[in-house]
């Protein structure tokens, strides 16, 4: 009877202690990466509201990047919201980012280390002071520039492509929001001439496989001029399913 009271023991301390680290939604923090003025239910101002998002690993990361992702939640489930990579310092034991949060809402906030595990994770309600200020519009389908993809996310979103920086390359993430039903998309990218506001210059067009029930895909695409581009998005039909302006420089 003792080592089964000694085992529901520890199964409940496991179930309240999911991860060994802490993490705080905050106003501030110390020096030594103590919060202040933690934040449990956030009232939001039209123009958002900055918060510090903290985590305490109580012992050295061992890493060099972790991963913050926010999911929003939707018709009763989590979906993606926004996505970070906050560099670290390998002596340090904590780190912070600073985040602003506009829409209300409820969400859930995590870390990943670089392993892609998840390290700690905490829910945020955010009311806003204004009624009319709502949530984006999850319905529609989403595009995405960026620098890379970690656990199926887009991380560090870019509008502006830079060749000497990047070396021209750019990931594009779609989130369809519901299932292709298609086992392809054509994307065309145009380019618009100089002194015009149409994009009328056909530069490629690439097809990319796609699962007819997958509702996000990303994809890798590489610019070697500069100019202001348009991607389009179609399904194997030629039916649009988004586009989005991507402006490249040197």
């Amino acid at each position: 009877m003792r080592i089964f009271l000694e085992v529901i023991i520890v199964m409940l301390f496991l179930s309240f202690k999911l991860f060994s680290q802490n993490m705080y939604v905050c106003e501030k923090y110390t020096e030594n990466g103590s919060p202040i003025g933690i934040i449990n239910r956030l009232e939001t101002k039209s123009y958002g509201k900055p918060v510090n998002i903290l985590i305490d690993n109580e012992k050295n990361f061992n890493s060099h990047v972790l991963y913050l992702f926010i999911d929003k939640l939707n018709d009763g489930k989590y979906v993606p919201f926004d996505s970070k990579i906050i560099n670290l310092d390998k002596d340090k034991f904590w780190a912070v980012a600073n985040y602003v949060f506009v829409e209300a809402g409820t969400y859930e906030i995590y870390f990943l280390n670089s392993s892609e595990k998840k390290i700690a994770s905490l829910k945020l309600e955010v009311i806003s002071e204004i009624e009319s200020i709502l949530a984006k519009d999850l319905g529609s389908s989403q595009f995405v520039f960026c620098d890379m993809i970690v656990n199926d996310r887009p991380m560090n979103p870019i509008s502006q492509l830079s060749i000497s920086e990047r070396g021209g390359e750019v990931y594009a993430f779609i989130n369809n929001y519901s299932p292709f039903n298609s086992d392809r998309i054509i994307v065309k990218i145009w380019k618009r001439k100089e002194g015009s506001s149409e994009y009328q210059e056909l530069i490629s067009t690439k097809k990319f496989r796609v699962t007819s029930h997958w509702s996000v895909t990303f994809f890798k695409l590489n610019f070697t001029d500069t100019g202001d581009y348009k991607i389009d998005i179609n399904d194997k039909n030629n039916k649009l399913l988004i586009s989005k302006v991507l402006t490249v420089i040197n």
